[in-house]
């Protein structure tokens, strides 16, 4: 398991970089799309290396650069976890506790104000306000709902508060409060990988962007949203918004790209391409199949000796047929042996025998019959069987 994660590190380069690509295909317009993209790309980054438990037999298609650098980096990880020993597992669940006691935390928090909060049905069905937060939140995971600062309905015109519901119920109809959870939740088992916080920035940014989309398609202009938007970040926040809530507010910087988008007339379409998607998942399965062929590109024994027998090994027996010795021989002739050389075909036949030496006739012949029976799995070259492997059958006969 530990491996597992720590293989996380290089395999999440291959993630996000699959995913920035896909991304750089979709326009700015599909925020919907792009977000499904990026989650789909951070349930590949937790996946990703725990499926290490499947082996594929195939993996001829594979570039074997990618093979070898793959194969050498996992190696290394594995290296280091078994160097550590257990103070690597201590430190991870060290770190997993910290990280889901503050979104533990995070959840009575978000439980108090919702208590707290008091109906506002002259904003709308379902929009609460509270004192305890100081930007609106979208809030509840059975039962969600709307809660924006208490001073906020005598501090904006209508107009302007229109826009901040419609924001915040766009996140209850994607049911971002449940993928924001999904998403610190990944962060918090992952939270030594960098990775995740690359993925969860993005997540961040089309996930709010495609709130504005549905805010926009609610006959709310562009303009007079993104003026919304610029006065509701010049607001001071007193209180930190809770970590399981999307908030219509995130980084400063985060806030200039969302106006620009609407300025720029890039908003407004809400929904989901899934073709892109499902193109997105094939990528990542296949990326899979690329980790977890039998060169051990991620597999839990990823080690020196399991890539040699998986991807270039020698010729081994499988099934040695026993000698067919006279009875009693043995008594009359201790410590009698032979050896025969055996030529392995590509197919696993015994394709050449050569007795090496024996005591006797007998123990010859029956040396060589067992190896001619026997049945062996082929060398193997660059992950493919070759012809010419050579094996020594031997055989001792005791008393």
């Amino acid at each position: 398991m530990i491996q597992a994660f720590m293989n996380s590190l290089w395999q999440g380069g291959f993630v996000v970089l699959i995913a920035a690509g896909l991304i750089a295909l979709v326009p700015q317009r599909h925020a919907a799309t792009r977000y499904t993209v990026w989650f789909v790309a951070l349930v590949a980054l937790v996946v990703l290396p725990l499926s290490g438990i499947v082996s594929f037999a195939d993996s001829s298609a594979i570039p074997g650069a990618v093979i070898r650098t793959t194969t050498v980096v996992s190696q290394l990880t594995s290296q280091a976890v078994n160097a550590t020993g257990l103070w690597i597992a201590a430190l991870w669940l060290a770190g997993v506790g910290v990280c889901t006691t503050r979104l533990a935390l995070s959840y009575v928090r978000i439980a108090g104000i919702m208590r707290s909060s008091v109906p506002a049905p002259h904003l709308g069905e379902g929009v609460f306000t509270s004192a305890s937060i100081a930007v609106p939140v979208a809030a509840g995971f059975i039962h969600p709902i709307v809660i924006v600062p208490d001073e906020m309905p005598g501090a904006l015109d209508r107009a302007d508060l229109e826009c901040i519901v419609a924001h915040e119920r766009a996140h209850i109809r994607r049911r971002d409060i449940l993928g924001n959870l999904i998403q610190r939740l990944v962060e918090s088992l992952l939270f030594f990988n960098p990775w995740v916080y690359v993925i969860g920035r993005q997540l961040v940014k089309e996930r709010e962007a495609a709130c504005d989309d549905w805010a926009v398609l609610s006959s709310i202009d562009p303009d007079r949203y993104a003026s919304c938007l610029a006065n509701l970040a010049r607001r001071k926040t007193r209180y930190p918004s809770p970590l399981l809530t999307p908030s219509a507010i995130g980084s400063r910087q985060m806030l200039v790209g969302r106006i620009a988008r609407l300025l720029n007339g890039k908003a407004g379409q809400v929904k989901t391409n899934y073709l892109v998607v499902t193109g997105a998942a094939v990528i990542f399965a296949a990326l899979g199949f690329a980790f977890n062929t039998p060169n051990g590109l991620a597999s839990g024994g990823s080690t020196v000796a399991a890539s040699k027998s998986n991807c270039t090994a020698d010729v081994m027996v499988l099934n040695p047929v026993p000698p067919q010795i006279p009875d009693g021989y043995g008594k009359t002739h201790p410590n009698a042996q032979a050896s025969v050389m055996v030529t392995v075909a590509a197919d696993g036949r015994a394709s050449y025998l050569k007795i090496v030496n024996a005591s006797s006739p007998v123990i010859g012949k029956a040396a060589l019959d067992a190896a001619a029976h026997s049945t062996y799995k082929p060398e193997m070259r660059n992950c493919k069987a070759v012809s010419g492997g050579k094996y020594l059958f031997h055989i001792d006969v005791g008393p």
